[in-house]
């Protein structure tokens, strides 16, 4: 979905997608047919079953051209983490061929991807995210219970959702952390996923032991292998909508911008700094700051009440919040914070601005779209919600 500006084929830039598997295959394909293993990819932000066979006819051309590889394994897992792929996943393993080996039930991406869909319906706005637990949340649930059944229907591999805790200096909050993240590895190994994903290794034990578990005990999957039995159906989840989830996203969303800037796709964050009690750090990527954006921009767009405050979401409000976090994330690490380190705080207050007021006319730009230039002057100048 993205062009590498550096690429020009007849003056026009290259499709990031055609040149990153090509030029993956040419040299880690043959550096891993030296050591006679196959080459595996994971194929992000598809939304039709047209997209993928793209990348089937990049494998076939490739095999084609680099002799070295043709006869090496090659296989592909698809994420499914947009609105539009939920309604197509069979038909999107089928277009992979022989190159398909299953499907990746993703969780904020494909919230987030919800979200921008119903953005402008005032009867969908979605409460606090925090609250909007896959286990508890049927209509999402469903997707998933119909991703693992066209992948038992199929013979293909079903992978669950990443636990993001990372490592604690407390032991006895790494210890909690790691009971929750076994706590959701056995809800998803009942569903019938095999594999998930962890954030950090030091977790992989606890999120393997309901999968390893599960299968010892020869138990059956929860969910048939017929998908005719999940019927899609979009609905919008029950809970809160308060100011302070908003903050929290809010903070989520500086500290992510911070790290993108800094060179980071992916930075450990808690969203909860400066509150009282411990608790470990979350690996926050794209996604979460996506998903922080789209719920700051459904709330600003049709002036959501909070709950806990008596308070409309309106521009004056959200921008204030923006900035009061901004200071308090610049405050609370003045020991450790250097002026270079101010500087791109102030520059991810307003690149989170203009992202946020972007969604609010439903302009969906990625992040990962815009240029280190482009960023360096959005956050050099004074941005505004109205």
């Amino acid at each position: 979905h993205l062009d590498e500006k550096d690429v020009l084929v007849d003056g026009n830039p290259i499709s990031a997608t055609l040149l990153s598997t090509a030029l993956t295959l040419y040299y880690s394909g043959q550096s891993q047919n030296k050591r006679n293993q196959g080459i595996y990819f994971y194929i992000p932000k598809i939304e039709s079953p047209e997209e993928v066979k793209i990348y089937k006819d990049i494998f076939d051309e490739c095999r084609n051209h680099i002799v070295t590889i043709k006869d090496s394994t090659i296989k592909a897992i698809l994420l499914v983490e947009s609105f539009p792929l939920i309604w197509s996943m069979e038909e999107s393993l089928y277009n992979l061929g022989n190159y398909s080996t299953g499907l990746n039930a993703a969780r904020w991406d494909l919230k987030a991807s919800l979200l921008e869909y119903v953005m402008s319906d005032p009867k969908s706005v979605w409460p606090d995210r925090f609250e909007v637990d896959i286990k508890t949340t049927p209509f999402i649930e469903n997707i998933f219970r119909r991703l693992v059944a066209i992948c038992k229907k199929h013979d293909a591999i079903p992978i669950g959702g990443m636990a993001t805790a990372l490592p604690h200096k407390n032991p006895e909050i790494n210890s909690i952390a790691a009971k929750s993240i076994t706590t959701d590895k056995k809800w998803e190994a009942e569903l019938g996923f095999i594999r998930a994903w962890v954030a950090h290794i030091y977790h992989m034990e606890p999120a393997s032991y309901p999968f390893k578990d599960f299968a010892n005990q020869k138990n059956t999957s929860s969910t048939s292998s017929n998908p005719d039995d999940y019927p899609i159906s979009i609905e919008t989840p029950t809970g809160s909508t308060t100011g302070e989830c908003t903050r929290q996203n809010i903070r989520v969303l500086l500290e992510y911008i911070e790290g993108w800037l800094n060179g980071r796709g992916a930075k450990g964050i808690d969203r909860l700094a400066g509150k009282p009690g411990e608790r470990p750090a979350l690996m926050e990527d794209l996604a979460t700051a996506r998903m922080s954006v789209a719920q700051i921009a459904q709330r600003l767009i049709h002036e959501t009440s909070c709950e806990d405050i008596n308070q409309k979401h309106d521009p004056d409000f959200v921008e204030k919040l923006i900035i009061d976090e901004c200071k308090s994330i610049i405050t609370s690490q003045l020991k450790t914070t250097n002026t270079t380190s101010v500087d791109t705080y102030k520059k991810s207050l307003n690149i989170a601005i203009k992202w946020i007021k972007n969604y609010t006319e439903f302009n969906f730009r990625s992040l990962g779209s815009y240029s280190i230039s482009e960023l360096e002057e959005i956050g050099s100048t004074d941005q505004k919600l109205q």
